[in-house]
């Protein structure tokens, strides 16, 4: 059984992440999602979460989790239910996702090292190639989707799904500062939302729980569903 979640500030809350910038810090961030499971010992990470932001209003959170969350401190409020969509080949779902979505591809040095590449920038990559002037590069908005909907697709051809339309947004530049660590860590994000039809169930499942793409402890991977 999968535990789904939303989890708010309370007004203690909101006083107290705004004085420790926790909204503003992905590493705090991610520290905060992990206290509501405790402390176990060499306890590995089996929760998915999304950040959900409001003009004028503190954020909230979607977590997705195979531990049931712990209910808050005074600083969270957590509302928890049971997650076990019963699904079948040919069901029609609409979905969330926020992801960061990486090809691999080899260096450019003549070597063996491979590279991670965000997919809009590969595909502009691509237009480059093709293009140096740019003259024929399509908008923006094109690319963006042209490269989504490409990573998606073969996403689904892996992990039990189908993809229908989809429309694309947000694609976004984060770092992340951890404290002791000289290096700084970088990852891109896209939110993705459109429609999809479930082809084979059980690796569908396993995808909502496993999340797709990378960066899935600072807020990526968590793909929201409803039905049609």
């Amino acid at each position: 059984m999968m535990y789904l979640s939303r989890i708010h500030f309370t007004r203690e809350g909101i006083r107290r992440q705004c004085r420790r910038g926790i909204a503003s810090n992905l590493f705090r961030e991610h520290q905060m999602i992990w206290r509501l499971f405790g402390k176990a010992p060499n306890q590995q990470r089996d929760f998915l979460y999304r950040r959900e932001d409001r003009p004028g209003e503190p954020p909230f959170y979607y977590l997705l989790s195979a531990r049931q969350p712990l209910e808050g401190d005074g600083n969270l409020t957590v509302e928890t239910r049971p997650f076990e969509p019963r699904l079948q080949a040919g069901n029609c779902l609409q979905f969330q996702l926020r992801v960061n979505a990486v090809v691999t591809r080899k260096a450019d040095d003549h070597g063996k090292r491979r590279i991670r590449r965000d997919i809009i920038e590969a595909w502009i990559d691509g237009c480059r190639k093709s293009d140096p002037l740019g003259k024929g590069w399509p908008p923006p908005s094109v690319i963006h989707h042209q490269a989504a909907s490409t990573w998606l697709n073969r996403q689904g051809e892996k992990h039990g799904f189908q993809l229908g339309d989809c429309l694309v947004s947000n694609h976004r530049f984060h770092k992340v500062w951890k404290p002791g660590d000289p290096h700084q860590r970088h990852f891109t994000s896209l939110d993705i939302q459109g429609s999809l039809t479930v082809t084979e169930p059980d690796a569908y499942l396993a995808t909502l729980k496993q999340g797709l793409g990378r960066a899935k402890a600072f807020g990526c991977g968590l793909m929201l569903i409803r039905r049609a």
